[in-house]
């Protein structure tokens, strides 16, 4: 798959696929989920990264963070996931940035709606894009986790 780029902040976040840049994307997977997080990686690493279309966010040619994106059920739900920005890098924007790109692409796919499993502290993050919280929150990887959906004919928002 062709790289494309979406300039945010200082930011840039650009669209790849797992093969052409799996070195990136367990780097940080590693750091946040794995080590920080305490996820095992057998439940991380779940067989979906390679039809899934993922997320870089690149600051000064390093990467601090990503997001994978795929279609969902019937395929109508655009589904992101593996969100996570490396400890040093957040409260940058870095997230925003992340979380933008795959809203517009998301939208660009022809997506009707996303849908998001967000660690239950990380809600309020993602309700500043107009993601709103269904149902009641389950445990997800010995964490708590409540799933969150946008309607994408609305536009993302720029926070």
């Amino acid at each position: 798959m062709a790289s494309n780029s979406f300039k945010v902040s200082d930011v840039e976040v650009i669209l790849t696929s797992y093969a052409d840049r799996a070195s990136d994307i367990f780097f940080i997977r590693q750091q946040v989920f794995h080590l920080e997080q305490n996820i095992d990686p057998v439940l991380d690493m779940d067989g979906e990264d390679e039809t899934a279309d993922h997320f870089i966010a690149y600051w000064q040619q390093q990467p601090v963070g990503i997001a994978r994106i795929r279609a969902y059920e019937d395929g109508t739900q655009a589904k992101i996931e593996r969100v996570a920005v490396l400890q040093a890098f957040r409260q940058q924007g870095i997230g925003k940035a992340i979380t933008i790109s795959a809203l517009q692409y998301a939208q660009q796919q022809g997506f009707a709606t996303a849908i998001l499993y967000a660690q239950t502290p990380s809600a309020s993050f993602y309700e500043q894009f107009g993601f709103q919280r269904q149902g009641e929150p389950f445990i997800q990887a010995d964490m708590l986790h409540i799933a969150m959906v946008k309607n994408l004919a609305e536009t993302p928002s720029r926070c």
